[in-house]
């Protein structure tokens, strides 16, 4: 079973071309908000997934998994509508794979150096995530 795979069946049935383009929008979300990766780590932090956020961040250790709620928590319930809309997927889709590609993204970026760079400078960091969705 690959990776693609692995993603559909742990997010309730969305399909691969589903997590690309949530993978795609978390990006685009990532890049827009105040703060870039950096400032969604923080609020997830602040919502009592410090120990998440640090599994996400260590290369030798196993990523810690969300739930969808903790997922929408972290993010913000307008972060997955908006994702919602965008995609045209229900927003429990959304938070399902939001709870598979976060700690995958963060655990990417944190591995080539990308945690605490300005969200423009994050650009070729995406394009290596995201091709993992193709």
């Amino acid at each position: 079973m690959g990776l693609l795979d692995n993603l559909e069946s742990l997010a309730g049935g969305a399909s691969s071309g589903d997590h690309a383009s949530v993978a795609t929008e978390l990006m685009n979300a990532v890049q827009q908000r105040p703060g870039g990766l950096s400032g969604i780590l923080q609020n997830f932090q602040q919502n009592g997934m410090a120990g998440h956020v640090d599994s996400w961040q260590q290369p030798n250790q196993p990523n810690q998994p969300i739930t969808p709620d903790q997922a929408q928590q972290g993010l913000g319930s307008g972060v997955i509508d908006s994702i919602a809309q965008r995609t045209g997927l229900s927003p429990t889709m959304v938070k399902g794979a939001a709870a598979v590609i976060l700690p995958m993204m963060i655990a990417h970026f944190a591995q080539n150096g990308g945690v605490n760079q300005h969200p423009s400078a994050l650009s070729g960091l995406a394009s290596g995530f995201l091709s993992k969705f193709v």
